[in-house]
Order: structure tokens, then C-alpha cells, then sequence
């Protein structure tokens, strides 16, 4: 449903500017945003895709990836189409990449419309915890996230926000009094790599990290190891950044690539390519580094960083085992980091 978007101005020559997220479109009358969804239409900037609904799932919330965030509770996953990034690997690309142009010829966007209200009353008749805003990212829809995240609240729901961090301050300070947690793709430790890679940039990726940590939101971060873009390099440059801006115990998710869209050149990503990037953010002090996308692998359990001991086993996004108590390993009484219970903030924040 086309709605006027929340986050732009006019400019001295009589176009539109978006301020949503960095690429800070500007549009002539008729003009469509880099994202495909949102347009200028006489002079104001309108969405698309308000109610759009183009995916929804129950998912355990280990696909996000979330492994210290509720382990094992349902959420309900709702995404609308479009991105304001283009990643060449991308494994949604057809929900996310829209034609320009597409929104004003496809009867799906005028057409199509789930109040923000039955996605809460879905949530909770599905006995989700939460609703997370996912696959295609969350920023492009981003009024709609927000009317379902209050109305989530009301309801005592957690909102989770899986997202590239590709976005600008002023939106996200207003998205995040809503959010309880975060999974956010740092996909490379330099700026070439995101603007060739992804036609994004890199500080502004950091700068939404730093900001959603530093108001005591859950965070995990996730690196999909594309072979080529992603040097041995960064990913270390990554794991010291973690250790050293934001805290040793935030989880992070080493992801293996596999070719999609426009990445059909490129191999998976070798095993043993993960496998040295999970010892290198072991070996700069990372507490919690786990492998994924990579079946029956050995990385996929949290450990306690004290005595070994398995605190949460998982096979892929199931859990096998859990042996905490009170946030604690059961065995030596290390504190893991985490939300283990639904009311309490996030310990260690």
C-alpha cells in the first residue's frame, strides 16, 4: 500500500531527498529510489510497500541468527519487498531487488495489505515470542516495522530487527525505543569490499552497531564469508573491532557463502576458510564465535569460555542441550553472556 514515507525533505531545486539510509536519494518528480519502493509523487516522497506482505514464517529464532536472545522461542517473521542494498550474492534477490519501476505497473503493491494489528494477533495466536523483520531488510519498510514493533509492545512481544545496518541516525534512534534485539551483518572490514560487493559503504554499518550496543539492545553480529571480497585481513580487522568497540562476549556468526544472483562466479566458501576464521576470533579473545550454514559442523554449541563445558548444544536451529542456570554454566558458574529470560535487560550491557 503506497503511504508518504516518514524520512525525507525538499530540496532547493524542487526534488525530493530521502534521509532513510545513506544513499540519501534525490528525485525528481516521478523518480524512484535506489531501494525500487519508495518514489517522489508530486512533490512527496511515498512508500510503497506499507502492509506489503510478501514473506511471513515461524521460525525458531536461531535463524536469524540469534543463539543468546530467548534460545528456542518462536518468532514470527514478516518481511515487505525491496533493499537499499544490491549485494551481488544476495540469496533473497527476488523480493529485495525490485525494478525501477515495477511499484507503479504490479497490482501487488496497491492491492495488497495486512494491518499491522493481525500481524500481532497472528504472533500471538501462533505462540511466538516475538516478531522479527527480516529477509529482505527491515530498513526499506521501515514505517511498517515501526506501527507493528508499538502494537508488538502492547502486546508484551519482543521485536527483532535482522538487518545490514545500512541506515541512517535519525530513523534508526526512533526504530530502536521499539527493538529488544539485533542481528546485523558486518559483511566486510572495508569500504571498497561494500561498494563493489553490496553498493553500500562501511562506517555508517559500524557507526548502527555502536548505537543499538551502547543503548543496552541484545546484538549479534553475523560475516558471510564471500570468497574473493571478504580478505583474511578484514576478517581479523573484524574480530578486534568486536573485542575492542563493543564487548569479547557478543556473539559472532561466521556464515559460509554459497553462489546466488549475480555471484554465480564466485565458489562456497571453502571449509577450511571458516574454520580459520573461527580460530582467528578465538584467537583475539572472542568468547562466542559459532560456523554457519555448514551442516553437522562443531561450531554451532555455545561453550562456556571458562571450562569447555557445552552451555547450549544446537544441531543447525535446534537445541539439543541446555546447561545454564541463572545465566551461568552449570559446571564452574562462568556468567554467559545473554537474555535468557523475557522480562530482565540483557546481562553484561
Amino acid at each position: 500500500m503506497r503511504v508518504e514515507a516518514k524520512w525525507w525533505k525538499k530540496t532547493e531545486d524542487g526534488k525530493v531527498e530521502c534521509y532513510l539510509c545513506p544513499v540519501s536519494c534525490k528525485l525528481k518528480d516521478g523518480g524512484v529510489g535506489s531501494c525500487g519502493v519508495r518514489a517522489n509523487i508530486g512533490g512527496k516522497l511515498y512508500t510503497f510497500t506499507y502492509g506489503s506482505l510478501i514473506s511471513a514464517a515461524i521460525d525458531p529464532v536461531e535463524k536469524k541468527p540469534l543463539f543468546h536472545f530467548l534460545p528456542g522461542h518462536r518468532t514470527l517473521t514478516i518481511a515487505t519487498p525491496g533493499c537499499n542494498l544490491h549485494c551481488k550474492g544476495c540469496q533473497n534477490w527476488e523480493i529485495s531487488q525490485v525494478p525501477k519501476g515495477e511499484v507503479f505497473k504490479n497490482r501487488f503493491y496497491d492491492e495488497t495489505f495486512v494491518p499491522p494489528e493481525l500481524i500481532v494477533e497472528k504472533a500471538l495466536e501462533h505462540g511466538c515470542e516475538s516478531i522479527s523483520y527480516s529477509y529482505s531488510d527491515p530498513t526499506i519498510f521501515a514505517e511498517y516495522m515501526l506501527d507493528v514493533a508499538k502494537k508488538a509492545k502492547e502486546a508484551g512481544l519482543k521485536n527483532i530487527m535482522v538487518t545490514a545496518g545500512f541506515i541512517n541516525p535519525e530513523p534508526l534512534e526512533e526504530i530502536d525505543k521499539y527493538m529488544d534485539a539485533y542481528s546485523i551483518d558486518l559483511k566486510f572490514f572495508d569500504d571498497k569490499a561494500y561498494r563493489e560487493y553490496s553498493k553500500g559503504r562501511l562506517q555508517p554499518v559500524l557507526e548502527t552497531i555502536k548505537y543499538v550496543f551502547s543503548k543496552g539492545k541484545w546484538v549479534e553480529l553475523t560475516t558471510l564469508i564471500v570468497p574473493k571480497y571478504l580478505t583474511e585481513e578484514q576478517i581479523k580487522k573484524i574480530a578486534e573491532w568486536i573485542g575492542n568497540e563493543l564487548a569479547p562476549w557478543v556473539p559472532w556468526h561466521l556464515s559460509r557463502f554459497f553462489p546466488h544472483y549475480k555471484a554465480t562466479d564466485l565458489p562456497p566458501t571453502p571449509v577450511e576458510e571458516l574454520i580459520k576464521a573461527y580460530n582467528i576470533g578465538k584467537e583475539v579473545g572472542l568468547e562466542y564465535v559459532f560456523v554457519g550454514n555448514l551442516p553437522g559442523n562443531n561450531y554451532e554449541s555455545t561453550y562456556c569460555p571458562k571450562c569447555g563445558n557445552t552451555v547450549i548444544g544446537r544441531t543447525g536451529y535446534f537445541i539439543t542441550d541446555v546447561n545454564l542456570k541463572e545465566g551461568k554454566c552449570n559446571k564452574c558458574g562462568y556468567e554467559i553472556k545473554g537474555v535468557w529470560e523475557k522480562n530482565p535487560a540483557p546481562s553484561g550491557v
